[in-house]
């Protein structure tokens, strides 16, 4: 979750934080958002003492409005045997993900 929303290359997306992303949410595993709130400040990411889950929502969504998904999906398609699984990559689909998200 850091590297996907903190990744310091603005000209460039990593397309496996996506894939990381969807294989976490989908697998059920929760995010310890205190750990994630942590890391965030000691890289200097996040300067506020708290972050809540709305907040850490808001920031997924933000970054999803903001990414080229094309460019997503042109850094990850010569690891997937089957590409046709990348065609529902979309702002839509990641905003959905993002509401099954769990929390610790």
């Amino acid at each position: 979750m850091h590297a996907l929303l903190f990744r310091k290359w603005s000209s460039r997306v990593k397309g496996s934080d996506w894939y990381d992303l969807e294989w976490y949410i989908k697998k059920g595993v929760a995010l310890h958002l205190d750990h994630f709130r942590m890391k965030a400040r000691g890289s200097g990411d996040w300067q506020q003492p708290t972050l809540s889950e709305a907040k850490f929502r808001e920031l997924l969504n933000d970054k999803i409005d903001a990414v080229s998904f094309h460019s997503i999906r042109e850094d990850i398609i010569r690891f997937i045997p089957d590409e046709g699984l990348l065609d529902i990559w979309s702002p839509t689909y990641f905003k959905d993900l993002v509401k099954r998200l769990k929390n610790q």
